[in-house]
């Protein structure tokens, strides 16, 4: 795919001028509006923590095997205790769509697994939902033959000791803008598997909860699919005095990811985008400047 360097260079005069500077940045941009697809971007070949974005590769793979009749939608399927990690009712605020957290012995459909893991970023449904499409065969038939090649999935909040054995040393999870930005333009094009599976992705992250959501938000956007990430270790929230003593040594105390990526259509623009972000900082107040950082790259989309 053609880069164009014009575009990438301004996005490196915004991403230079960020505060705080994050620690890693990788931020790639697709413009579906011109006649052939152009990339642009910083770091796009930067492999970063993508935290919860690298469940669309999962999510593609599950609909994968819907479409050639290996499972259904309406399949059954019961949580076990191991997957079972979403503990926290605040993560999912009550709201007109609200549905409660699942719980080990619950039975619920692939099609509700799917929404819960795309709409509120449910680590449960994720991990249940990894274990129904196979690790090995979402690298094969969805990572690989994209040439996403580094691209990784594992399991979320769970003891690598209580893995399989040949997971319990595998890396950790990470992906790039590249692979990311390619994805969205792939479902944006009908190109991930096929136009069925694109179609049913599109749907599913359609659906994702504004409502206490980190990632792109704009009221210039006319439509936003997405899938976000985000994880925070602060070590306030565990040891006050070591927290102190890493600011002082290390010159931070809190690692934050923030990171996002989807499909934009605006009034004169259509893109896809990928970001992954790492902040490292002193306080647990600073963060990456989402809002700021992505109405800068929209005002530059519209322009094209």
């Amino acid at each position: 795919m053609k880069e164009n360097t014009e575009l990438s260079q301004k996005f490196k005069e915004i991403i230079e001028k960020i505060k705080p500077k994050p620690a890693q940045i990788s931020f790639a941009v697709i413009n579906l509006k011109t006649a052939e697809p152009e990339i642009a971007g910083y770091n796009v070949d930067e492999f970063i923590y993508p935290a919860s974005i690298y469940k669309i590769f999962i999510g593609a793979e599950i609909l994968r095997k819907i479409d050639t009749k290996i499972l259904n939608l309406s399949d059954i399927v019961k949580i076990k205790n191991l997957n079972a990690v979403d503990k926290d009712i605040k993560l999912f605020p009550k709201g007109n769509n609200y549905k409660p957290l699942l719980h080990s012995g619950d039975k619920v459909t692939i099609d509700y697994l799917l929404e819960l893991m795309f709409s509120r970023s449910d680590n449960t449904a994720a991990n249940t939902l990894m274990d129904i499409a196979d690790r090995e065969d979402i690298n094969n038939n969805i990572i690989l033959p994209n040439g996403w090649v580094g691209s990784d999935i594992t399991r979320k909040f769970i003891d690598r000791l209580k893995e399989q054995p040949k997971y319990q040393k595998s890396a950790i999870t990470v992906s790039t803008s590249r692979h990311l930005v390619e994805f969205f333009y792939k479902v944006d094009t009908n190109q991930i598997v096929n136009p069925w599976v694109s179609s049913r992705l599109r749907e599913y992250m359609e659906k994702w909860n504004r409502g206490g959501r980190i990632g792109l938000d704009l009221p210039e956007f006319v439509d936003y699919y997405r899938k976000g990430g985000w994880l925070e270790i602060n070590g306030y929230k565990h040891n006050f005095l070591l927290a102190i003593k890493n600011v002082i040594k290390k010159g931070h105390a809190v690692n934050r990811w923030i990171n996002d990526a989807g499909v934009v259509t605006g009034k004169h623009s259509h893109y896809a985008l990928a970001l992954l972000t790492l902040t490292k900082s002193k306080w647990p107040w600073v963060k990456f400047p989402m809002r700021d950082f992505s109405r800068q790259i929209h005002e530059i989309m519209e322009e094209k």
